[in-house]
């Protein structure tokens, strides 16, 4: 092997010297086991061994001539920050750029893929997914904000989450338009959600997202999720609890979103341990269709701890369990519609009381239930409450109606 290093090094050297200018976009790829280590081929240029053959030197990167497998050479554009991971039955295959290798703790076990960013790694890197694996899983930890990309990915985790992002800073979701990416997680884990993010989520890309909860959340974020007016679609197909679990707030500004199977929440948004963090508790609808489906007692459609603001897009549901709210915000509520963006409430209710006469679990089907104020000032609102003493809109606090269409009664303090 060492001999052999010897001579192809000694050939690609030549070569890059005598690469021109135009062909920089060449990669060197240095093949370890399932990591494939790739560098530009100006840095092949550079490529050196030690005298005793044991070291394979490329700019600043040393790999031990015992961990390679091959060299070859690609004409695939060079990304110094781009990660890819492919999944397959037979294991995963990650592609590193050789600059990362010692910023980077990266374990892989079968499907099974970790990567623990050194703290002083100060670039945003990109790890795109693929491929498909019935017992795989990615997890990431670090100290800066990173991006992600979900191609085409079709991955189960036996045993834990499908994907744990760990670092707590700002993480980039992209699905790309036309591809369908499915997670799915192990019953009876300890851990929170199939697809956890601790930190800043931020999802866009017009592609397909579906999400398997089988011990708890279906996805889960213990900061803000904001979902972009270019996302495409998220289908909870199953949760063991809530479908989407967000500390901090949620912000959607487009994307189509259905329930099914849910045994909590559809969308629960609760306040943070630190209660000064910014819009701490609050939910922002702007856009996009969210089609809930409440019929666990007890439940609620989309529930926040502080006040919700829904200024654009489409809510609507089936309020079907006991003592279930298709709506309900923990302070006060404003429905607008301050632009030509359509804003729509559409409601059935039909679910009727959950734990009647009992003084502390006892509790009313509702359309939407404000524990303080309700402001309507543009959109419509059309909901039917049918169920025994079930009602359209309860409100604790104030109702004020400025404009809009509202086909329901509200049941307010000030009525």
């Amino acid at each position: 092997m060492k001999r052999s290093l010897l001579s192809l090094a000694a050939a690609l050297l030549l070569t890059g010297a005598a690469l021109p200018e135009q062909a920089t976009a060449q990669r060197l790829r240095v093949h370890c086991g399932p990591t494939t280590f790739v560098t530009s081929a100006k840095k092949a240029g550079q490529m050196s061994i030690s005298a005793d053959g044991s070291l394979l030197q490329l700019g600043e990167t040393t790999i031990a001539t015992t961990q390679i497998d091959s060299i070859t050479v690609d004409r695939e554009a060079y990304n110094p920050l781009a990660i890819a991971v492919n999944y397959s039955e037979a294991g995963a295959r990650l592609t590193v750029p050789c600059h990362l290798k010692d910023k980077l703790t990266i374990t892989v076990d079968a499907g099974k893929v970790g990567f623990l960013q050194a703290a002083d790694l100060q670039e945003e890197v990109t790890y795109t997914l693929s491929g498909t694996s019935a017992n795989g899983s990615f997890t990431m930890d670090g100290e800066y904000k990173a991006a992600l990309v979900l191609n085409n990915l079709t991955l189960t985790n036996t045993a834990g989450p499908a994907i744990d992002i760990a670092n707590g800073k700002r993480i980039n979701v992209t699905l790309p338009a036309g591809t369908t990416t499915t997670l799915t997680d192990g019953a009876g884990g300890t851990h929170k959600a199939c697809f956890f993010i601790n930190g800043h989520a931020e999802f866009d890309g017009a592609g397909t997202l579906v999400l398997t909860g089988n011990t708890k959340h279906a996805y889960a974020s213990d900061e803000y999720t904001q979902f972009k007016p270019t996302f495409g679609q998220m289908q909870v197909a199953k949760a063991a609890s809530d479908g989407l679990h967000i500390e901090q707030y949620l912000q959607v500004q487009g994307g189509t979103f259905t329930f099914a199977n849910i045994a909590g929440d559809n969308v629960d948004v609760s306040i943070t341990k630190t209660p000064t963090d910014t819009l701490n508790g609050q939910v922002f609808i702007e856009g996009g269709t969210l089609t809930l489906n409440v019929a666990s007692d007890d439940t609620k459609g989309m529930k926040c701890d502080s006040a919700m603001t829904i200024t654009g897009g489409t809510i609507k549901a089936n309020v079907s369990g006991l003592g279930t709210k298709g709506i309900s915000v923990g302070t006060d509520l404003l429905i607008a519609q301050p632009t030509t963006t359509a804003t729509l409430i559409d409601m059935a209710v039909t679910g009727t009381t959950y734990m009647p006469g009992d003084a502390l679990l006892e509790s009313k089907c509702r359309g939407i239930k404000v524990k303080g104020d309700f402001t309507f000032d543009g959109g419509t609102i059309k909901i039917s409450a049918t169920g025994t003493k079930s009602k359209a809109i309860s409100v604790d606090g104030d109702y004020s109606y400025k404009s809009g269409s509202i086909n329901c009664a509200v049941s307010a303090a000030n009525m």
